[in-house]
């Protein structure tokens, strides 16, 4: 009788572990399919003369959150986190999220010390100190417990305070942020974009990246790109000042750059032999890396044009 019980037991233990791995291998294949690393960039709304402040605010906000945001309300949202899923059935749509929150966490920091206070020395809106000091430093692979504390929770949570921010700007209630740009400000955010730019070409020209590991970089890097990108466009659309001081071709073609990567997406990466050299592969990491630096040196152009 025990023998027989087992043996059915083992029947439905086998059934079941074969409906589950079935479920979770077309699950698999659903990100791998219906994910893209290719995501559209921010797209400011147009301002006038009759633009406020608070304006502004709201574009410089949704210019920066606007890639972690793309990125939770996916339709398999926030996947380096995902306890089900181990990162390597999935690392290019992983990756690219982790570049991401990697590039968004210090690019809330400058923008909240640049155009959220008078003076250096002013006090940074709560809201602002919180979305980069508690939500965006969440690690991205952090579940939480039931839910509570997930990375998730705490980046939606950084979001809202950014867009609560940008919206009580020269509302006149006691919350009211602050809104204060100058043209310190502005070299600044260029200094942090190319900073990033910089971060992510070094570990594309990291020589001891193995063939496996190519597109793990590729990936990250793209989110890092996403962000710089996004918050460039929001930065010139507050102030077109910025492209006829750095000269409007140096602004166009880092965009085309920046566009380039974005819709950088092979079949397959290859390394292309990253140590050696080799005529018979391409090498998708030195040329994603080729736009990365053109990009960073018509920002470098900018920020020089910028000091005259």
């Amino acid at each position: 009788m025990l023998t027989y019980l087992s043996k059915e037991n083992m029947k439905r233990f086998g059934l079941g572990a074969g409906i589950l791995f079935v479920v979770y291998f077309i699950y698999l294949l659903c990100i791998g399919v219906f994910t893209s690393t290719c995501k559209e960039a921010y797209t400011p709304p147009q301002l006038n003369e009759q633009s406020t402040d608070k304006d502004k605010a709201v574009i410089l906000a949704d210019a920066l959150t606007f890639s972690v945001e793309q990125e939770l309300d996916s339709f398999f949202g926030w996947l380096p986190n995902d306890i089900l899923l181990p990162a390597s059935f999935s690392d290019n749509i992983t990756n690219y999220q982790r570049g991401v929150i990697y590039a968004t966490r210090p690019a809330s920091d400058v923008l909240a010390k640049t155009i959220s206070r008078f003076g250096t020395k002013g006090t940074i809106d709560s809201r602002l100190v919180n979305a980069t000091s508690r939500d965006f430093v969440y690690g991205a692979d952090v579940w939480g417990f039931w839910f509570i504390y997930d990375c998730e929770g705490k980046y939606k949570s950084g979001i809202q305070n950014w867009k609560s921010w940008a919206t009580s700007v020269d509302s006149g209630a006691k919350n009211a942020g602050i809104y204060n740009m100058k043209t310190d400000d502005y070299y600044q955010i260029l200094k942090y974009c190319n900073s990033m730019l910089e971060y992510a070409l070094g570990i594309l020209n990291d020589d001891e990246i193995s063939h496996f590991d190519s597109d793990n970089a590729i990936y990250f890097a793209k989110g890092i790109v996403s962000v710089v990108d996004n918050i460039l466009i929001g930065l010139t659309a507050v102030d077109s000042s910025v492209i006829e001081r750095g000269g409007k071709e140096n602004y166009e073609v880092a965009l085309k750059q920046l566009e380039y990567i974005r819709q950088f997406n092979p079949l397959y990466v290859f390394a292309g032999g990253n140590s050696v050299g080799d005529a018979m592969l391409p090498n998708h990491v030195a040329s994603l890396a080729r736009h990365i630096d053109v990009a960073s040196n018509r920002i470098n152009d900018i920020m020089r044009a910028m000091e005259k």
